[in-house]
């Protein structure tokens, strides 16, 4: 038996584990008075509109896996973005307060998602906030990678 695991076992466990935390749910309905959408993947011709925000979005991903392989890689991406448009001005300096709140996001996201799973924690994180083009959304996304050593004739659970 080749060991192998699905991107959408992944996907899933992710999406649920979203869902149900409470530090997600209680940010969100503490700034935004609502709770986050949660998309897995995303009409790119049909984004969701800016009432919809908060939203998080799990893009299936691509893996790496195969006999010759002695580690097995799986890499994901979550996006979120706010709608936001105050800012804080003090003295000379302006704060765009999205921001602050789409980094806030991501952060409560990454940590979710990063005690997920003891066995086969998060090898490796790309985050970005991009706080211009979409004003005033604050999308954020990031490449989660884990890594599973994976054993001939056994299959992976993650």
């Amino acid at each position: 038996m080749v060991p192998t695991l699905k991107l959408r076992d992944i996907v899933v466990k992710w999406r649920d584990a979203l869902q149900a935390s409470s530090a997600i749910q209680s940010y969100c309905t503490t700034k935004y008075s609502k709770s986050p959408k949660i998309y897995v993947g995303i009409n790119g011709k049909s984004l969701p509109a800016d009432t919809d925000c908060p939203i998080i979005i799990i893009y299936p991903g691509e893996k790496s896996e195969g006999l010759e392989l002695q580690e097995y890689s799986y890499t994901l991406t979550v996006g979120w973005t706010i709608l936001q448009s105050a800012t804080t001005t003090t003295g000379s300096i302006t704060e765009y307060t999205g921001a602050t709140e789409c980094d806030d996001l991501g952060q409560l996201i990454y940590l979710e998602l990063a005690q997920l799973s003891t066995n086969y924690p998060v090898s490796e994180v790309k985050y970005n906030i991009e706080p211009v083009a979409y004003y005033p959304r604050f999308p954020g996304r990031m490449d989660i990678t884990v890594k599973i050593k994976p054993v001939n004739g056994y299959s992976i659970s993650y």
